[in-house]
C-alpha cells in the first residue's frame, strides 16, 4: 500500500477513485498492465524520473531502457572490481619469523587437543594458527577440551591472520629438519611454515576467545609432579577443589555436581611442560591448567555432570 501511495505522490499510477470515508484506492482491470510494468521496471532498479519518461513516451522507452542497462552493466563492472580488491585483501599474509624449536613445541603442546572427524565442525580435525599481534597462538579443540599454545614472533608484517592448518602437515614440520629460526606466512589461499608450504583447511573454527571469558574464578598453583602422582592412579573421572590456593583432588561423592576427565587432566598438565602449573576453576565449571610462568598456554576442560 504504501507503494501505491508513492506512485500515487509522484504522479505515475493515480488510482481511479479513492474512498473519501476510508481512503481506500480503486483501479481499474486497464490499469493493470501500467501497474506491471512499474513493478518490474522499479524492480529492475530504473529512476522514477526516468519510469515517468517511459509511461508518458512509450516510443522513447527503448534509449531510456538501453541507457539504463548500460548504467548497471558499467556498475556490475566496478562491483566486481571492488570485489576483486577485497579478496586480494583477504587472501594477504600475515608474516613472521620465529624460533622453530618453540614452534615445534607449541605442535606438540596442543596436539592431545585435536579433534577427529566432526561433520558440524570440521576445522577442528586441524590446528588454529592464529597470527595477531607479538605472537603466534596455536589451538586445538575437541569439542570437550581446548589446547592453546603460544610462540613469540619477531618481524611481524601483514594482518592479523587465522587458518586452520592440517594436522598432517604440522606433524610434517615437526618431523623433518628444521632451521634454527624460520619463517611463517598465513593466508587464506596458501600457508608456508618454516619451509613447508601446504593449503589451509577449508573449514570454519569456533571462537576460542570466548571460551576464554569468564567471570569470578578459584586458582591454586602446584608442582606439575605432585598432581601427576595424585591423578595417575584417581578413578576416571575426579574431583577439583580449589580452597585458599590448595588443591585437592578426590573421587565423586555424594554432594560433587561437576568432574574432570583424569585422563584430559593428566594430559594438561604433561602438555604444560612446567615445573608449577596454576589450576582455575570459572564460573562455568571449567577447568583450566596454565604453566605457572606461561598464563596464556592454556589447557581447558569441559566439566562433566555427575549423577547420583
Amino acid at each position: 500500500m504504501s507503494a501505491l501511495r508513492f506512485y500515487d505522490a509522484a504522479g505515475v499510477l493515480r488510482p481511479a477513485h479513492v474512498d473519501p470515508a476510508t481512503g481506500y484506492r480503486w483501479y481499474t482491470s486497464a490499469q493493470v498492465h501500467t501497474a506491471r510494468l512499474i513493478a518490474s521496471l522499479r524492480q529492475a532498479g530504473l529512476p522514477v524520473v526516468d519510469l515517468v519518461a517511459v509511461l508518458e513516451a512509450p516510443h522513447e522507452a527503448h534509449d531510456v531502457l538501453a541507457r539504463h542497462r548500460h548504467r548497471l552493466e558499467q556498475d556490475l563492472v566496478a562491483a566486481s572490481a571492488h570485489l576483486d580488491a577485497a579478496e586480494d585483501i583477504l587472501a594477504q599474509p600475515g608474516c613472521c619469523s620465529l624460533v622453530a624449536k618453540e614452534f615445534v613445541e607449541a605442535v606438540e603442546a596442543v596436539r592431545h587437543a585435536v579433534g577427529g572427524a566432526d561433520p558440524a565442525w570440521p576445522g577442528l580435525a586441524g590446528v588454529l594458527l592464529h597470527l595477531d599481534g607479538t605472537a603466534l597462538r596455536l589451538v586445538a579443540c575437541d569439542r570437550f577440551r581446548l589446547a592453546i599454545a603460544t610462540v613469540s614472533v619477531r618481524q611481524l608484517s601483514g594482518p592479523p591472520v587465522r587458518v586452520v592448518a592440517p594436522l598432517a602437515l604440522l606433524e610434517q614440520i615437526v618431523a623433518g629438519p628444521l632451521p634454527d629460526v624460520g619463517t611463517v606466512a598465513l593466508s587464506t589461499r596458501f600457508l608456508e611454515v618454516l619451509g613447508l608450504r601446504g593449503e589451509p583447511l577449508d573449514a570454519a573454527y569456533p571462537d576460542y576467545e570466548q571460551l576464554l571469558r569468564s567471570g569470578a574464578s578459584r586458582s591454586a598453583t602446584v608442582r606439575s609432579q605432585d598432581l601427576v602422582e595424585s591423578v595417575d592412579g584417581a578413578d576416571d573421572i575426579v574431583v577439583v577443589r580449589l580452597d585458599e590456593g590448595q588443591v585437592d583432588l578426590a573421587p565423586p561423592g555424594a554432594g560433587d555436581a561437576f568432574g574432570f576427565s583424569r585422563t584430559f587432566l593428566l594430559d594438561a598438565v604433561r602438555a604444560a611442560q612446567a615445573e608449577d602449573v596454576a589450576l582455575t576453576l570459572d564460573d562455568r565449571f571449567s577447568l583450566s591448567v596454565a604453566p605457572a610462568d606461561r598464563p596464556h598456554d592454556i589447557g581447558l576442560m569441559m566439566p562433566i555432570r555427575l549423577h547420583h
